[in-house]
């Protein structure tokens, strides 16, 4: 994915005059492409449709309309993107293929992505690692050995950036050179926290991932923006882990979200009962939203046949995942599992198929259907084009 046209399609474009307009953000912007059927049909709309879309009032709806097509007129769409090419970053957009599949699924998907750095197909086999930003020393020790482990059984470790449980795991992984994606509560051209500036260029510019956020170049970090980004981190991610959590840590709205709305694992990790640090987890885990782990081959077990394979591949249980030294063989080492045999008989029979209708065939949940395709795509055995999976014949 070079960064050198951030955004080269008339819907990107569409997409990028909405998301620059003021009062306009992500969510209103979703709903103006769905009931209009594209950001290009909403360019070209009246105030008065505008006014019939929900969170849009009629009273509001002019106002927004003149702000967008004074965005378009005044060039901001043009800057945007040569200030995006020169941070040598790129813009995805929902429509297309380059956008995480995963994503995609989420009821509310960001509809364009900033990405500073680059994504790869196997950064789908993710875990999502969040916790409290003023973690206990057993906090950060916990999410260092588990990102370290998660990356030394093929994982990506996803946060959200921020001080400590996040910014721990990113670290971790850069140490024993993982991927990491860390998704941001502010635009990349003002990255926070500030303070973690060397984490984020380390991460986009020694090829371990990417720095990702769903804002414009410019926008600073809101309070609202980042209960937002949780989604985003949950979206990206086969399973969520919480390390450590206070009852009200934006943590809990990750792991929530992974269960109620993303149908994905959510796991947490036991901490000392009298501290209220670990009260969220606990929470998590006395409601039955989150399942206890102990170690990283448990979490691989809530990870269904992905994990399965994972673990296979690094011939656990012989110790490479508790060593936190890169696992060696791969996914391509192991054999098919009973899913994974499943989608091959389904691709067998017919052409591309979209990850949705592949899903209807094989009845499996998404987040399993995407691991495993993920794990065949790595091994050969399936590709995946503009139109769906195919058999690699």
């Amino acid at each position: 994915m070079p960064p050198s046209d951030p955004v080269c399609d008339p819907e990107s474009e569409a997409l990028l005059a909405l998301l620059l307009t003021p009062g306009l953000g992500p969510t209103l912007v979703g709903r103006c492409r769905e009931a209009f059927g594209s950001a290009q049909d909403a360019m070209g709309q009246t105030a008065a449709r505008w006014g019939q879309v929900r969170g849009i009032s009629p009273r509001r709806s002019a106002e927004l309309k003149r702000a967008a097509d004074q965005v378009v007129e005044s060039g901001a769409v043009d800057r945007e993107r040569d200030a995006v090419a020169r941070a040598g970053a790129l813009i995805v957009g929902l429509h297309e293929p380059a956008y995480p599949a995963l994503l995609k699924l989420i009821p509310d998907p960001p509809p364009l992505l900033w990405i500073h750095g680059g994504l790869r197909g196997d950064d789908a086999l993710a875990l999502g690692l969040v916790g409290s930003r003023r973690c206990s020393a057993y906090g950060r020790e916990q999410a260092d050995r588990f990102a370290a482990q998660a990356c030394a059984a093929g994982l990506c470790v996803i946060s959200g950036g921020a001080y400590g449980i996040d910014v721990a795991a990113h670290r971790a992984a850069l140490r024993v050179k993982g991927r990491t994606l860390a998704v941001i509560g502010s635009g990349l051209g003002k990255p926070y926290p500030a303070d973690h500036l060397e984490v984020f260029r380390a991460i986009a510019r020694e090829g371990r991932g990417a720095v990702i956020s769903e804002l414009p170049l410019a926008t600073a970090p809101r309070p609202e923006n980042f209960p937002r980004r949780n989604r985003i981190i949950s979206g990206l991610s086969l399973g969520v882990l919480v390390v450590e959590a206070a009852k009200r840590s934006g943590a809990l709205i990750t792991a929530r979200l992974a269960v109620e709305e993303h149908a994905r694992e959510c796991m947490a990790l036991p901490g000392r009962v009298d501290t209220p640090g670990s009260a969220g987890g606990h929470q998590l885990i006395r409601e039955g939203q989150a399942t206890l782990v102990t170690s990283i081959a448990d979490v691989l077990d809530q990870l269904g046949e992905a994990g399965q394979t994972l673990k296979a591949a690094a011939g656990e249980p012989a110790g490479g995942l508790e060593s936190g030294v890169a696992a060696t063989g791969g996914p391509a080492g192991a054999g098919l599992s009973g899913s994974q045999a499943k989608i091959v008989a389904v691709l067998n029979d017919a052409r591309a198929l979209p990850l949705d209708r592949l899903g209807a065939l094989t009845s499996a949940p998404i987040g399993t259907l995407q691991g495993d395709l993920t794990v065949l795509e790595l091994r050969g055995v399936v590709r995946k084009t503009a139109a769906g999976f195919l058999l690699a014949r």
